[in-house]
């Protein structure tokens, strides 16, 4: 390449914002229907500001490994407690860029029906009392999970009476539409139950107090939005957004419904609820910019009506 040849390539490469320059920015995303779709979501706020972005369907044992390694750059569901042993020796160390919460009414444990938590079962210490009218099951997802694995412990320690129960798993949509079979015939059922998730907008249901043993199972969590420790150097009006995030669990709620349940694409529910919810994108874009410098809510606007 000759020297005049050269020297144009350097002045349009310096014309070029370094933004621009950057590799995608590669998120990665477990296979949970509420991640998929509030990655979505961030992705094509991120699109239309001038970003390129990739979706890497990881767990999360690769997605903190790769945050260190440089093989990801963020990632919008760190569940904690839950992923605490992952979590927090990175925390500490500084090794992550721990950005913000993004959910924080995040739960698990086990539910039963409004009619049966008015009947008195607030707790799981309620539960072996009324033992036959649940006939001695606990509903849960399936073997191996987390939520079962505590579930299956706490029956073998006998916690709150349990010890002679059955802890039934199968798949998320098998459970519920066991549960829902129940309900419908107006019987007692208990079972494992989060949010956020669409059970918790279909089913009329409260979840129960725990008690000493269960603390694995039933507990309160926050959701972490997490990233590279040279993120915000590299992707700066990207960071300001993901510090504004914030998905109340509602939302997140019907966003996994859509997809989940009614089986819509991830980008069309992420599309639609962009244009629907202008009032709250404009709050995470507000002091945001796109990477030339413009209003971010006004290309937003723009791009996805």
């Amino acid at each position: 390449m000759g020297f005049s040849k050269t020297l144009a390539l350097v002045v349009m490469t310096c014309l070029i914002p370094a933004t621009l320059l950057a590799k995608p920015i590669r998120f990665g995303v477990p296979p949970w229907p509420g991640v998929t779709v509030k990655t979505e979501v961030v992705c094509q706020l991120l699109n239309a500001m001038g970003y390129e972005t990739t979706q890497l369907e990881i767990g999360p044992p690769v997605i903190y490994k790769g945050l260190t390694s440089g093989d990801v750059d963020a990632f919008v569901a760190a569940w904690i407690p839950q992923q605490n042993e992952m979590f927090l020796p990175l925390r500490d160390s500084k090794g992550i860029d721990v950005i913000g919460v993004n959910v924080d009414q995040a739960d698990t444990g086990l539910a039963v029906p409004t009619y049966v938590f008015d009947a008195g079962v607030r707790s799981v210490a309620d539960l072996d009392k009324h033992a036959d009218k649940f006939e001695r099951t606990i509903y849960a997802i399936e073997v191996g999970s987390g939520m079962h694995s505590s579930t299956e412990e706490m029956v073998a320690q006998d916690v709150a009476g349990l010890g002679d129960w059955e802890v039934v798993g199968s798949t998320t949509p098998v459970m519920l539409s066991a549960v829902d079979e129940r309900v419908r015939q107006n019987k007692w059922v208990v079972f494992h139950a989060w949010r956020p998730h669409w059970m918790t907008l279909k089913i009329d249901m409260k979840f129960l107090e725990g008690v000493a043993g269960s603390e694995k199972l039933v507990s309160s969590s926050k959701v972490f939005t997490v990233a590279s420790n040279d993120f915000g150097e590299r992707y700066p009006q990207a960071r300001a957004l993901l510090k504004n995030l914030y998905v109340p669990a509602d939302i997140q709620s019907a966003w996994i419904h859509s997809f989940s349940y009614e089986k819509d694409e991830p980008a069309d529910v992420a599309r639609a609820w962009i244009a629907a919810n202008p009032d709250t994108v404009a709050k995470w874009l507000q002091g945001v910019q796109t990477v030339d410098g413009k209003p971010a809510f006004e290309a937003v606007r723009a791009a996805i009506r």
